[in-house]
């Protein structure tokens, strides 16, 4: 009898830990985004990358001084494109960098395995000798999901405008 209590109990617990580890949360959410935000300051590309689920779609309208640009990336595109940025800002020794996300809302979904995030956020860079010189803030709304433990970020939606050196800030 004591073994089968003592089954019972770790089953209960086992069912629980992996609900629990297979679940999404406010604190989970709040979690992933300041783990992007480390990672965005030690402009760590691959790490970013992680962070996204393999069918990850970025869908976007980024207005410019030049006009409106259509985004259409999936993750390769998206590692890409963080990749060769890092690079570029790595040469840049006295560049300075601001980046903020604003989490407005967070709707979990009944099942807790994803949620439904609108946020914002702003990026700003600017060479030490001279001041700000872009600057983007973007409105989007994220996919988050939950996979083997670990939330990710599915798909990205949203538009955003960038200013230049050119433009006025």
């Amino acid at each position: 009898m004591r073994v089968i209590i003592l089954l019972l109990v770790a089953a209960g617990l086992g069912s629980w830990y992996w609900n629990r580890q297979n679940s999404i949360s406010e604190e989970s959410v709040n979690r992933f985004y300041q783990t992007e935000t480390e990672h965005f300051m030690n402009g760590r590309s691959k790490e970013l990358c992680a962070m996204l689920t393999k069918d990850f779609v970025r869908i976007g309208v980024n207005s410019t001084s030049q006009g409106r640009i259509r985004e259409n990336a999936n993750k390769e595109e998206s590692c890409d494109k963080l990749t060769k940025m890092f690079g570029a800002l790595a040469q840049s020794a006295q560049l300075s960098t601001e980046y903020r996300i604003t989490i407005n809302h967070i709707e979990i979904a009944p099942d807790n395995k994803s949620a439904e995030v609108t946020k914002t956020t702003y990026i700003s860079m600017g060479i030490d000798s001279i001041g700000r010189v872009a600057e983007t803030s973007d409105k989007s709304t994220d996919t988050l999901v939950i996979r083997n433990g670990r939330v990710l970020l599915q798909k990205s939606e949203g538009g955003g405008i960038t200013r230049t050196i050119g433009d006025r800030f």
